[in-house]
């Protein structure tokens, strides 16, 4: 599978937009392979694991992005960066970087080793503890790119507004002891043709969903 590549899926013609080992992107076509929405600015992907994808899908014919499309939706970023389990967000505003350094280091995270996005703009969409995409937030870069730290730390800047301390995870419910914890960022989008990444815990949310099921099932 490549990126661009036509296929049968969900009952559907579809390009493949972007791919890891867990989850593909996907946009819906016409019948001479355009996106449906290829004028839109502001885009959640269609996705689906990768397992569910090499089982259900048939494969049509290769096709490859035009630079237009890969300047718009930026297909060689990561899907998921900076995940990590063990803490959750926080409600605290960290006033310099010096101290959330200080905070990576009690949660045991090394700042050196966070990964950063080669772009100079990025939009980054905070969620409540119950699932909910709030008001994204653009983030521009003086140099063209953004360093981890940087990236993590405007991302617990962004997120603070919405962290409840006593519900140290995400969950539709409002009782509910096995939530999502940790932290993360997952590529969501695009929001007015620039990348946009959601905010959420050590997976990302359609992962979650799988792993509540299958431990449902099997109990």
């Amino acid at each position: 599978m490549k990126i661009g590549d036509v296929f049968n899926f969900a009952e559907s013609r579809i390009r493949v937009l972007m791919f890891d080992d867990n989850e593909v992107f996907y946009g819906t076509v016409d019948k001479e392979n355009v996106l449906v929405y290829c004028k839109y600015k502001t885009i959640s992907y269609y996705r689906t694991s990768r397992s569910y994808f090499d089982e259900n899908s048939s494969f049509i014919k290769s096709l490859e992005l035009t630079e237009k499309e890969k300047e718009i939706h930026k297909p060689d970023l990561p899907l998921r960066l900076n995940c990590f389990t063990g803490f959750f967000w926080s409600n605290k505003l960290f006033e310099k970087e010096i101290e959330f350094n200080d905070y990576l280091k009690s949660v045991g995270v090394n700042s050196e080793k966070l990964i950063g996005l080669d772009i100079s703009k990025v939009v980054l969409v905070p969620n409540s503890q119950q699932q909910a995409n709030k008001k994204p937030i653009l983030l521009k870069s003086v140099s063209d790119s953004f360093s981890g730290q940087e990236l993590l730390f405007e991302s617990f800047r962004i997120q603070s507004e919405y962290v409840k301390l006593d519900k140290p995870y995400f969950s539709r419910f409002k009782k509910d002891e096995q939530g999502l914890s940790g932290i993360g960022m997952y590529r969501l989008g695009i929001k007015g043709n620039v990348p946009s990444y959601y905010l959420g815990g050590e997976m990302n949310m359609m992962e979650w969903e799988y792993k509540k099921a299958r431990l449902l099932k099997n109990n």
